[in-house]
């Protein structure tokens, strides 16, 4: 165990970014340890790839065996460590995969089988007792992950693939009280999420949580639904408001899905798509109508942090790229994308986002594509005659 602690604090401190990672192989090493009390085939070192796998991507998961089996062979011996390579080395697989809780149970027998063939291999040394703990370490990995997984995504600040999955479910009580109370708001975001997905797929980035992201970004805007254009019917209340009182209310649905989300346990990852989807642009139909009043352009931006991520970013785009198209020809759809990029890049609001222009490009096409399908127009002949 020595052995591992000292590299994995090295390199805790050198790369923070790689705490949660170093913190899950030591927690993997350390039950091994416990379990080889009983024998040294229990490696649950599914723990440690299985709940790195519903964060971070699949190959950095499965690379944190490479330390595991360094330390296990000279702790342990070659059979046990072929046994937690192979069960680990399928429960990463498998957990990347994971979108529902009643698939975990499933994952962890997979996992068994594979620890105890492991085991099978070195019969003579492991006999029935090591195949029978090997078989057994791949279900009690998934019962420590799904116990611990609510708390680890607590003290990380990050939702799990699991639970992002869980989070594009219409049933979820956020997303029931949108599509009651604020439709309109609902069906944009609805199709803001399908953007995102599509986007970040294309950039290289994580196509669930921008699709998350898309979903939720505008929960805010259940504190007052009736004030934003795609859920009014004939009427505006801001015609009857000065633009400056026009321009905090609509700043404030920011800051109110934030305060919502958090009621609701969305995690910062989700959260910071909904701080800033605006970034600091600014709220051109007011600050039109208060030009004639000598305000200035400046002094309708919203307040809000600028996306420092693939995701956020690809998210504030999808935005408002959706509601530009929204209502225009097929023919339009291209040159809208190309506006609102254009305008997003050139305002600054792209400047902490890890976005080259390469991406862009590809983030341009994979839009227009969805835009082209959200826009399919009837059969022909369509009613038939009577």
């Amino acid at each position: 165990m020595l052995g591992l602690v000292g590299p994995a604090l090295a390199v805790g401190i050198v790369r923070p970014q790689h705490r949660f990672e170093l913190a899950m192989m030591l927690f993997g090493a350390s039950l091994s340890w416990l379990g080889a009390f009983g024998s040294a085939y229990l490696l649950p070192w599914g723990v440690t790839v299985g709940m790195v796998a519903l964060f971070r991507p699949q190959r950095e998961a499965l690379l944190l065996l490479l330390p595991l089996m360094g330390w296990g062979s000279a702790a342990l011996g070659g059979g046990p460590v072929l046994s937690g390579v192979l069960g680990g080395a399928a429960l990463g697989l498998l957990a990347a995969r994971v979108r529902r809780a009643r698939d975990l149970p499933v994952a962890g027998v997979v996992s068994g089988g594979a620890a105890a063939a492991g085991a099978l291999v070195t019969w003579p040394t492991a006999g029935w007792i090591g195949v029978g703990a090997a078989a057994l370490s791949g279900p009690a990995s998934v019962i420590v992950i799904a116990a611990l997984l609510p708390l680890v995504e607590q003290v990380i600040g990050r939702t799990s693939r699991l639970t992002l999955a869980e989070l594009l479910s219409p049933a979820h009580p956020l997303l029931e009280r949108l599509r009651l109370e604020a439709p309109g708001t609902y069906y944009h975001a609805r199709d803001v999420a399908a953007l995102a997905e599509a986007g970040a797929r294309a950039v290289g980035a994580d196509p669930l949580l921008a699709a998350v992201g898309g979903l939720y970004h505008d929960i805010g805007k259940l504190m007052r639904p009736q004030f934003f254009a795609e859920n009014q019917n004939g009427t505006n209340p801001h015609d009857e408001l000065p633009p400056t009182m026009s321009k905090v209310v609509l700043a404030s649905h920011v800051k109110d899905g934030t305060e919502l989300g958090r009621q609701y346990g969305l995690r910062g990852d989700v959260l910071n798509h909904v701080a800033t989807h605006h970034g600091t642009g600014v709220m051109h139909a007011f600050s039109r109508r208060a030009a004639d009043l000598g305000l200035s352009e400046d002094e309708f931006r919203y307040v809000s942090p600028l996306p420092a991520t693939k995701e956020t970013a690809v998210v504030m785009l999808a935005d408002a790229v959706e509601a530009y198209a929204r209502g225009r020809g097929r023919e339009d759809l291209a040159d809208v994308v190309d506006r609102v990029i254009a305008d997003r890049r050139e305002d600054g609001q792209l400047n902490q986002a890890p976005l080259t222009l390469a991406d862009l490009t590809k983030l341009r096409r994979a839009f227009v594509e969805v835009l082209q399908g959200l826009a399919h127009r009837r059969a022909e002949g369509f009613p038939p005659p009577e």
